[in-house]
């Protein structure tokens, strides 16, 4: 089978999986739980769903670098070496901005959970942050080459 067969119907399966999974989620019930708040019956299913999508394409990503780092390595080690920089480049703004996360505990009526301690909220932040960062640089990269486009 030729890869784009394969991955056509990779991308199906995983769209059938998202909609099932969704509308299990919408439409399937909801509980009171003892607080009184509504929860959607198959939260944890999507949940579940959710965190297996993002390994899977993570590890898809990173088996893809690697072997693309291998084959340029081969050809020339010079421009391998520049999305290794790259990779740097973004754990050290990931560093930058665990660091500049609030460790202050939020005020959460009704809940009881174990998520509000100052490493989880440094997390969310240093996630939060880091989006911000990058949807910023993406929005200067595209001004700046619609500048240096219209220049030229």
């Amino acid at each position: 089978m030729k890869p784009a067969k394969f991955s056509k119907y990779i991308l199906y399966l995983l769209l059938v999986v998202c909609l099932v999974t969704g509308g299990l989620f919408f439409f399937g019930g909801e509980v009171v739980s003892a607080s009184g708040v509504k929860i959607p019956v198959y939260t944890r299913l999507l949940i579940i769903v959710m965190v297996a999508l993002l390994g899977g394409a993570l590890l898809v990503t990173l088996l893809a670098l690697i072997a693309r780092f291998i084959e340029r390595f081969r050809r020339s080690p010079k421009l391998a070496m520049r999305p290794v920089l790259g990779f740097f480049v973004f754990v050290f703004i990931m560093f930058f901005c665990w660091l500049c996360g609030s460790e202050n505990l939020l005020s959460l009526q009704g809940y009881g959970g174990t998520y509000n301690t100052p490493v989880w909220l440094k997390l969310t932040d240093m996630f939060l942050y880091t989006t911000y960062i990058l949807i910023g640089g993406a929005v200067l990269l595209i001004i700046g080459f619609y500048v240096v486009r219209k220049v030229k």
